[in-house]
């Protein structure tokens, strides 16, 4: 499993069907999270800090999962580039690649629900073991100080940038949550640049999200 399916996998709802991530902050989460899967397998690193931070290509190699791969050749010729760049180019056309995957992965199943002709994107959670098994997992990090991993630690730090932490605990839980989000985003559960990546796609996610909320005012009062 990939950190955007495992992503997914937790914002599906298993009682609607629908997926519980905004239009809005999907694509730039996702795109934080095949840059942290890029990282994690050696093919992209973080050089530099502050405004002069850049992702490089640390090896061309191909990348085994064809998702990964589609996302990395989006973004492999162009050079190095601001981490805002690279998690806006890496998200592109994500969703759909990645929800096709669960599907044919067996852990989700396109429903084909259809209203007055127009089709509602649903889907039914076929693995609700691993779903349980994630939210559980991010629970104890969250909320009884578990020590992070390479799993829950990338999430965490997703869904605190993209403000979803709501989607693994409850309403009265989320002050605590978040503050213990900061923590682990912050941790030594993993490599300096594995952390510096969930950083950085932090950074990026929050300044895509602010400029996409920017131009939705923009468009409504003109």
């Amino acid at each position: 499993m990939t950190v955007a399916r495992d992503l997914l996998l937790v914002a599906l709802d298993p009682e609607s069907g629908k997926v519980r991530l905004p239009s809005m902050a999907a694509e730039p989460a996702l795109g934080g999270a095949a840059l942290i899967d890029l990282v994690l397998l050696g093919r992209l690193e973080l050089v530099g800090t502050g405004r002069k931070a850049r992702v490089a290509v640390a090896d061309r190699t191909p990348v085994d999962d064809p998702d990964l791969q589609a996302a990395f050749e989006r973004v492999w010729q162009k050079g190095d580039q601001a981490p805002k760049a690279i998690v806006t180019r890496l998200g592109k056309k994500q969703r759909k690649a990645v929800l096709a995957s669960l599907e044919a992965g067996g852990l989700v199943r396109d429903e084909q629900r259809r209203v007055l002709g127009i089709r509602l994107e649903r889907y039914e959670l076929v693995d609700v073991a691993r779903r349980d098994q994630l939210v559980g997992a991010m629970r104890q990090v969250l909320l009884h100080d578990q020590p992070a991993d390479q799993v829950t630690g990338p999430l965490v730090g997703l869904l605190l940038a993209a403000d979803q932490l709501g989607l693994v605990v409850e309403k009265r839980e989320r002050k605590a949550a978040k503050a213990r989000a900061k923590v682990v985003a912050d941790g030594d559960w993993a490599s300096e640049g594995v952390r510096k990546a969930i950083q950085d796609a932090q950074a990026a996610m929050t300044a895509a999200m602010t400029a996409s909320i920017a131009a939705s005012t923009t468009a409504s009062s003109s």
